[in-house]
């Protein structure tokens, strides 16, 4: 009796621990003063710290890079304005080219186009309250106007510094202020701090050709800015502005914005500047690093291959293998050239490979222990929330704002296609237990779809679905077996996408969706578009061609053993990653990989495995 009340106990002890993170750090009081917030397009750091005024403020206040748009920059610029008045974003890609010259106009046909976000959410929020309002130019009116595109107080901007001292006197309780520059909004953070306002500074749009990142600030408590939507100290959503403010002002935030009140933490504006480096060059620097490295990989294989045949060259093969879990430590350096990054990387990834096989002796046990070694690794990662992910050249892009914790499409899509041909390969030695199988499969599962942890949904339930035929197959268990534990494994991330809500509330884009705060009908249809615009490259498909030509050769050479039966379940996962994933063909490429470098392995002779 005692042992069934205890078990209870410390499920609730375990979610109530799980859930603290998220529930510390309360925003500050609402202060007694008018607020305002001066709009700056295009700002940097280097010219934060050139501005007097504005150095001042991130000095003394709390700072954080703002990633400010998700996606590419706008082709509308008023976009990122009407979005930042929403408390919401969506991927740039999914927006009108166009918008109307009247804000209320443009409003609607952003509205139109992604119904979940609603442009003057802010402003709504503002007039529900009674607290008067002021904009200084077109682009401060796209932020504070409420649905119907009005501001109590307009101003055409002519004046800025003037036209703030007007509203200021006018009794307004906010205002926003749009500067032409870094000068003129360093006199309005002046202005509106001699009055004792409480003044913020945001950039809608970062300068034209860098990442999405740019310097935001709040006047008051000195620290970094954490925020919920990105859970990384010094980061800060642009869906998060408009929430942040109105919880400073102490005002209700309406179910319809997305982001999430910042709290401060410890940190300097140093700490915000190095982490937009570190971003920037992930952003910028990732497609080159990844060519560097592959290039880097190939010549020792290559060399192998042609001198020493094709025995020699399998353990570099394998270095492909791992190269993603390379990318992990090599996340953790300070920023540094893409020809150094990619060495240390292929480096890591050679010497692992390498002690691998000599260790196993090759053959499937060396092809094994590199799939499922580099699965491992990502997996534990995503279970910590992808801490050193964010940061890999292969991970998520928080200056494209997809996804800022847990996992990505492409490390999700990774750690399914080794996993299963990991399977496969280790089936070629012994055949797996159900139960042991079962536990890891759901382990795995739980990482990448847990919100606290991968909060990935679609990886998760493509993983459950490939994971559960690959398992059944290499079982010997035939289609029978493979369909059961491909419904245990698609249940089990069901299951855990239901129960989101009611373990992790609001942590997570999916458990919002779980619950019914977003639409989950139009995200899938919204997600279904990205993917399907993926197939319209034609150098992807061409690389589809190619590897699933190798995952066919592969197959065939090793017909009638476990580790066809992997390379078939394998080949499905990526698949199902095509199709469940709004990085569509680009993420069921990644999974289709590993199979490909397996296939290759049995044209190799080296892991064929016994009929």
């Amino acid at each position: 009796m005692r042992k069934k009340k205890i078990l209870p106990a410390i499920l609730l002890l375990f979610v109530a621990l799980v859930a603290l993170p998220e529930a510390a750090g309360a925003a500050p009081e609402p202060p007694n003063r008018p607020v305002v917030l001066v709009l700056v397009d295009g700002l940097s750091w280097e010219e934060v710290q050139r501005e007097p005024a504005l150095r001042s403020l991130f000095e003394e206040g709390s700072s954080a890079t703002l990633s400010t748009v998700q996606g590419e920059r706008p082709e509308a610029p008023r976009a990122a304005y009407l979005l930042l008045g929403a408390g919401s974003r969506t991927d740039t890609a999914v927006l009108p080219r166009e918008l109307p010259p009247e804000p209320a106009a443009a409003g609607r046909a952003l509205s139109a186009r992604v119904p979940s976000i609603q442009p003057g959410s802010f402003g709504e929020a503002l007039k529900r309250a009674g607290v008067r309002a002021a904009a200084i130019g077109e682009g401060a009116r796209a932020v504070v106007m409420d649905r119907g595109g009005r501001v109590p107080l307009l101003y055409e901007g002519e004046r800025p510094v003037h036209e703030l001292g007007t509203a200021l006197a006018a009794g307004v309780g906010f205002v926003a202020a749009e500067a032409e520059g870094p000068a003129e909004a360093g006199r309005l953070v002046e202005a509106a701090a001699g009055r004792g306002a409480l003044v913020a500074v945001a950039s809608p749009n970062a300068p034209p050709g860098a990442a999405n990142l740019t310097p935001f600030a709040v006047s008051g408590r000195r620290g970094l800015l954490y925020s919920p939507s990105t859970r990384t100290a010094g980061l800060v959503a642009g869906q998060d502005v408009a929430p942040t403010l109105l919880a400073r002002m102490g005002l209700e935030i309406p179910p319809a914005m997305q982001g999430r009140p910042v709290e401060v933490r410890p940190g300097s504006p140093e700490d915000a500047r190095r982490l937009a480096e570190r971003l920037s060059f992930v952003a910028e620097e990732r497609h080159r690093t990844t060519a560097w490295a592959l290039a880097l990989s190939l010549l020792p294989f290559g060399a192998s291959l042609l001198l020493l045949g094709r025995g020699a060259a399998s353990p570099y093969l394998l270095a492909l293998a791992v190269m993603p879990a390379a990318t992990l430590p090599a996340a953790a350096l300070p920023p540094v050239s893409p020809l150094l990054a990619a060495a240390l990387i292929t480096g890591l990834a050679t010497s692992t490979a390498w002690v691998l096989w000599r260790l196993t002796g090759g053959g499937p046990a060396a092809a094994a222990a590199a799939f499922l070694t580099n699965a491992g690794v990502l997996a534990v990662d995503a279970a910590s929330g992808g801490e050193l992910m964010r940061f890999s050249i292969l991970g998520y892009n928080p200056a494209y704002g997809a996804r800022f914790y847990g996992i990505g499409n492409e490390c999700s899509a990774i750690l399914a296609g080794s996993l299963a041909t990991g399977l496969g390969a280790l089936a070629a030695l012994r055949r797996p237990r159900a139960v042991p199988l079962a536990l890891a499969g759901a382990g795995v599962v739980a990482a990448l779809g847990m919100p606290t942890m991968g909060a990935d949904v679609g990886g998760s339930l493509a993983l459950g679905l490939g994971l559960g035929v690959a398992a059944g197959l290499v079982r010997e268990g035939g289609v029978r077996a493979a369909a059961g534990w491909a419904a245990a494994g698609g249940a089990a991330a069901a299951a855990l996408f239901a129960a989101s809500p009611l373990l992790f509330p609001r942590t997570s884009h999916g458990s919002r969706a779980a619950a019914g705060e977003i639409g989950l009908h139009e995200m899938v249809l919204r997600k279904l578009e990205l993917a399907l615009s993926t197939f319209e490259s034609w150098p992807l498909l061409l690389l589809l061609a190619v590897l699933s030509a190798v995952v066919w050769a592969g197959w065939r050479g090793a017909r009638g053993t476990p580790l066809a039966a992997g390379l078939a379940g394998a080949a499905l996962t990526a698949a199902l990653y095509a199709a469940l994933n709004d990085s569509g063909l680009l993420a069921g490429l990644y999974a289709l990989f590993y199979p490909a470098v397996a296939g290759l392995l049995v044209l190799s002779g080296e892991i064929k495995a016994p009929r």
